[in-house]
């Protein structure tokens, strides 16, 4: 769900290595089975297992956000971790990585549309709306974010306790910026650790 934070991850990787890894990383989601099975380019492949590293070290008992997620959100705190992580970056965008969120989301949506032709199956959805909503932007703003978690409890079964996600997030606003930031920058750092190692 956090295509932001994701992304980043990718783009550091790839401006400092040879790798192409943002595409696959993107759209991780949407690959399924064993990554030397699945149907891409080779050059491509590598960027599903950082995806999967990624969700591995954010879906650890330990995630910064878990204390406060886990009683009120059950099996969904991944979910609702992932997307105060991609708004917390998405406020905080220009103070953290010294750049324009918008600049940096159309090279992402851009780089990744390169790769149309390739599209996974019912991604092409999926883009339209992050392309035309501008959502890694949007995130920032919290009726926009709260209509995203209104749009996932439609989506997902028995998912309507997402609906109560931004109510959660006003309650302690504060606490959870501190502690999604933390996440954000340590399954950063440890992925990227574990995926240049492999």
């Amino acid at each position: 769900m956090n295509f932001l934070g994701h992304s980043l991850i990718s783009l550091e990787i790839d401006e400092n290595t040879n790798k192409k890894t943002l595409y696959a990383n993107f759209t991780g989601d949407y690959y399924k089975g064993l990554v030397n099975r699945i149907e891409l380019p080779e050059a491509l492949k590598k960027g599903i297992t950082l995806h999967r590293t990624i969700d591995k070290i954010s879906d650890r008992k330990e995630n910064y956000l878990n204390e406060l997620l886990v009683d009120k959100f059950g099996i969904f705190k991944g979910i609702v971790s992932d997307m105060f992580i991609d708004h917390f970056l998405s406020k905080n965008f220009n103070q953290l990585f010294n750049k324009d969120i918008e600049i940096i989301e159309k090279r992402i949506l851009d780089e990744v549309e390169k790769n149309r032709n390739i599209f996974p199956k019912d991604f092409d959805r999926m883009f339209k709306w992050l392309n035309d909503r501008n959502v890694m932007s949007n995130y920032k703003d919290i009726d926009f974010l709260d209509r995203a978690f209104q749009g996932l409890a439609r989506n997902i079964r028995k998912g309507e306790i997402l609906n109560l996600a931004v109510t959660e997030l006003k309650k302690n606003y504060n606490l959870f910026e501190e502690k999604s930031i933390k996440e954000f920058f340590y399954v950063k750092d440890k992925s990227i650790e574990e995926f240049l190692n492999k």
